[in-house]
Formats: C-alpha cells, structure tokens, sequence
C-alpha cells in the first residue's frame, strides 16, 4: 500500500517491557529499490536483544508496503512528513526501546557480525557506568553500485575532533539516554548533523572504536554530496565557537580534497 498523501501511519509489534540492547533506525523516502535488501541484512543477524525501527517520509512509492510486509523483522515503524533524516532521527529516538541506538540508510547493509560485535560491545558496558561510551563505532566499507571502494573511520581521538569526523557514522551505535540529554540532533542540518552533534557534545566525549566493518555504505547519500557538506561543517565549528579562521582553513581544504576527489573520478 502506498501511504496517500497527508496521511501518517504506524504500528508496533513490540512488548511494552521489551528493553533490548540495540536499536537500529533508518530514515526512508521512496526507498522501494533498495530496502528489502536492508531489511534482509538485518534479518540474517536478528536476535532478541535488537530491534530495526523504519522512520518513513511518507513516500510515494511501495516503500511503506514493503515495511507492512516485514513487520517482525521490522519491529516498529511510522510514516510521517518530516523535515529531513536529522528530523527523523529525532522522531525516532522515544519510540526505541534499547540502550543504545545506531542508525543506517535504506540504501545501506549491515556487514555480516555487525549485531554481535556491537551487543558484546555494550553488554562489555555495565548499565550506567561512569566511564560508559556515549558512541560505540566500527569502520564502514564505501561502495559505488554494491561494489566497495575505501574503507572509512579510524581509531577516535577527542583532539582531532575539531579537525574531521572519525567516525564512521553507519551503525554507529548512540547511547540513547545521552542522546535525548542532548537535545537530539539539530534538525536544521542535512547532511552532517552528526558531526555537529559529536561537536556540541565534545566536552568529556567518549569514544569506544571497534575492530569491525559494521556496514556497507553506498556511495551518492546526502553526506556525499559535493558542497553541502563542507559547508554544513563550517557552520558546525561556528556554532562550535572553534574559531573562525581554523573553520575558513579547514573548509578551503575540505573543498581542495573534494576537487580533486571529483577530478579522479571521471
């Protein structure tokens, strides 16, 4: 069924006690041609302790039928007009039910172990530990039409931080109570409110990286666009009061990189 127009739906196939360890969100517009194929990612590494919520767009295409279909797979989902994916992630955030949240797109896959890597990883992590990781991330593999190119993230370093995102933000997995703490995201983003995020929060920031690909991100999503990015970054260190000749640098070297990223690529 496809959602008409102005109308939001939802449903929750969950138990009201149900507490696992990790939630996984994706934010979704018109994700016909590839969602199946995250649903089913997810669903070769199911386990009681997670749960994959859908946030929809209200789209215009089968993408809302494909999540009825999947419901137990898909444990929970809404279809609703948001104001872009930060938005939707936001929305998402009281409607998880785990400790910790980790978020993918529909044009994504989890990599094979990624749900076992990350629930031994939180479950490492006493309930309200002081020195509890706020983020638990790994490495993602980019590919071009399913095929992997690079690898990204690297080991996280709270200095560096100002500098560059380290993390590889697919499955990630967010503490969700420093999460809501925080306020969310800053919706008025689009494509790297993440970093600003990791940014706002940085003061006693913690980190844990872990020795695993989590996902496969496929390349061409709204975080690899060519100058939104950038200059949603610099945006990111003012609001960060980092200085605005380091923010003027880093851009001016962020677009050079990205210039002669584009060159190879023809």
């Amino acid at each position: 069924m496809i959602s008409p127009a102005g109308a939001s739906h939802r449903f929750d196939s969950r138990a009201a006690a149900h507490e696992p360890l990790l939630s996984i969100v994706c934010a979704v517009r018109n994700g016909q041609a590839t969602l199946r194929q995250l649903i089913d990612s997810y669903a070769e590494q199911q386990t009681s302790q997670t749960e994959l919520l859908v946030i929809d767009a209200m789209s215009t295409d089968e993408t809302w039928a494909i999540v009825q279909a999947r419901r137990g797979t898909v444990a929970a989902a809404l279809s609703e007009s948001d104001r872009g994916i930060y938005d939707a992630w936001n929305k998402a955030l009281p409607l998880c039910h785990g400790r910790y949240v980790a978020f993918i797109g529909c044009d994504d896959r989890l990599a094979p172990g990624a749900l076992q890597a990350l629930s031994v990883a939180i479950g490492a992590s006493p309930l309200d530990a002081a020195d509890a990781p706020h983020v638990i991330a790994g490495f993602n593999v980019l590919t071009r039409q399913g095929i992997p190119v690079s690898l990204l993230g690297e080991d996280f370093h709270l200095p560096r931080l100002p500098r560059r995102l380290m993390i590889a933000h697919v499955m990630a997995a967010h503490d969700r109570s420093w999460l809501i703490r925080a306020g969310g995201y800053d919706s008025s983003f689009r494509a790297t409110g993440d970093y600003e995020l990791l940014l706002r929060e940085r003061d006693g920031l913690r980190v844990r990286t872990l020795p695993a690909i989590l996902a496969f991100m496929e390349d061409g999503g709204t975080s690899r666009q060519r100058w939104m990015p950038h200059l949603e970054n610099f945006r990111a260190r003012q609001k960060a009061r980092l200085g605005t000749l380091l923010s003027i640098w880093l851009f001016i070297r962020a677009v050079g990189f990205n210039m002669l990223r584009m060159l190879r690529l023809k």
